[in-house]
């Protein structure tokens, strides 16, 4: 890795080459200065900027819900075009072993309500992987639908789904790809909305399909169904909403395949652990818009355990803190509890208010949101309400403890291996 000069260009000789006892000067009076600030004007400064940042936070939780309301509680009907104007179509399916309701997830691809013509290309490195037969059971059972299943790995990074998917983009034989993870169920009718967004659009390059956790079992599951159809999923759709940069998930993505090779084909993407979002990053600065549908990428829970949720939660944030670090480090404040307690504080602080009763009505109130936010963006009820908000309390309060954990961390292990983590958002294989 590349060693970066950290001096800045806009010094002058005379600043680099002054005396350490006027260095010492300006060090003790810039303190005097910051010392007399925060004793006189910190604590209220800090209090109104809480309370800007709840009042921020407030306001992408209602964006949500009213980007929830008008892309997902009612659903865009198909464009009127014929069918000639839609496209061919590449569907890259990587596998690795067999999911849990495998045979569901995959058929969601050939029962796709396409006008166009569409392939599927399922990518696998072992040929006695047993997710195979389950392919070519639904390859007879669609004989009309062109499928076929590619076998071997090609070396091009750590990653080890970009080294599975390769071949499959070097074979596939449209421009327009969508690449959906194994694991991922979607609705006859996501294809089909997503191409419309790109034809209605010519400048939008990536539509991607928010992942939403469904069917959970064990005590891990519930937590991420909580934190996914919850937390994340509304932060998702906001920021997405709001549109001030690149934010998506690599479980279900079209794009072209002509503006991935501009930004430097799929392999390039292999050094990263978090290929998706240097691929989202790349084409967004490419000029790329990104759209989404009102689908969702419905995943079937598949963590065993509390502690597997843990390690999954450490995992993904300590790889995000290199790869998108601001957003990151400012993740604490969008956790009810954290950013209540602030808030608590704060109103105390400049109105004298309660800080228990803020508190509650602020913890209350977010509470609300999220389970009417998981309410209309399923559809339905889940299984237990009962478990649902307990799952929701125990993910709420372990948030700021599995972000610290990851911060403090550089090394991840994926698949049985393990990973170091660099600043410049690249890793390396440990032994």
């Amino acid at each position: 890795m590349s060693t970066h000069n950290l001096t800045s260009a806009g010094l002058s000789d005379s600043a680099s080459h002054s005396s350490p006892y006027a260095a010492t000067a300006q060090a003790s009076l810039l303190w005097k200065v910051a010392d007399l600030f925060l004793q006189y004007n910190g604590p209220q400064l800090a209090a109104y900027v809480v309370l800007v940042v709840a009042a921020f936070q407030w306001f992408l939780i209602f964006a949500s819900h009213y980007v929830l309301q008008k892309r997902y509680v009612t659903k865009r009907p198909f464009a009127d075009r014929p069918p000639s104007d839609y496209p061919p179509v590449s569907i890259i399916r990587p596998l690795k072993g067999v999911d849990r309701h495998m045979r569901r997830t995959l058929e969601s691809s050939f029962s796709q309500q396409y006008p166009g013509p569409f392939e599927i290309v399922f990518a696998v490195e072992d040929p006695s992987d047993p997710a195979i037969a389950v392919v070519n059971e639904l390859i007879q059972r669609y004989p009309k639908v062109p499928a076929r299943v590619l076998v071997g790995r090609d070396n091009v990074g750590i990653n080890p789904k970009v080294n599975n998917m390769v071949k499959a983009f070097a074979q596939a034989q449209n421009d327009l790809l969508w690449i959906c993870d194994s694991n991922v169920y979607t609705d006859c009718g996501t294809l089909r909305r997503s191409v419309d967004l790109m034809l209605d659009d010519r400048r939008v390059g990536v539509v991607h399909h928010v992942v939403f956790s469904e069917s959970p079992d064990t005590i891990g599951a519930m937590l991420d169904n909580a934190f996914l159809a919850t937390n994340h999923c509304r932060m998702y759709l906001a920021i997405n909403a709001v549109g001030v940069a690149s934010c998506l998930m690599g479980k279900s993505n079209l794009y072209y395949k002509s503006a991935l090779d501009r930004v430097g084909g799929l392999a390039s993407f292999g050094q990263y652990l978090a290929e998706d979002n240097m691929i989202g990053q790349a084409l967004w600065h490419s000029g790329w818009k990104h759209a989404m549908t009102g689908d969702l990428a419905r995943q079937p829970t598949d963590i065993d355990s509390f502690a597997e949720y843990c390690r999954r939660r450490i995992r993904w944030v300590r790889v995000r803190k290199y790869n998108v670090t601001a957003a990151t480090l400012y993740e604490p404040f969008t956790e009810s509890i954290v950013l209540g307690l602030l808030t608590a504080w704060a109103l105390r602080h400049l109105y004298a208010f309660d800080m228990t009763t803020s508190f509650a009505t602020f913890f209350l109130c977010w509470f609300a949101m999220d389970m009417l936010f998981f309410y209309r963006i399923n559809s339905r009820s889940p299984p237990s309400w009962l478990w649902f908000v307990f799952s929701w309390l125990c993910r709420e309060v372990l948030a700021l403890p599995l972000w610290t954990a990851a911060i403090v961390g550089n090394t991840v292990v994926w698949r049985g291996q393990k990973f170091k983590l660099h600043i410049n958002g690249t890793v390396e294989t440990l032994k």
